[in-house]
């Protein structure tokens, strides 16, 4: 006796469930480490910014991109 889903042409396969649990979980983490990266980039900038250019501007050896003023 087939059941409705059979019909269809789904069946139901136990060894296949775990694949999609898995790929649905790389997926993610590898959303949230690039999310991560961009964020500790973007940090990055901001320290950047915030000592290394006083010192550039200090020792007279800016140039015209760190001079820039956003």
């Amino acid at each position: 006796m087939t059941s409705e889903k059979e019909q269809e042409g789904y069946v139901f396969n136990p060894f296949l469930n775990p694949i999609g649990f898995w790929q649905n979980y790389l997926i993610n983490c590898s959303e949230a480490s690039r999310g991560f990266y961009e964020n500790v980039i973007r940090a990055n900038l901001y320290w950047f910014k915030a000592f290394w250019d006083p010192w550039l501007r200090t020792a007279g050896l800016e140039s015209e991109e760190t001079a820039k003023v956003e």
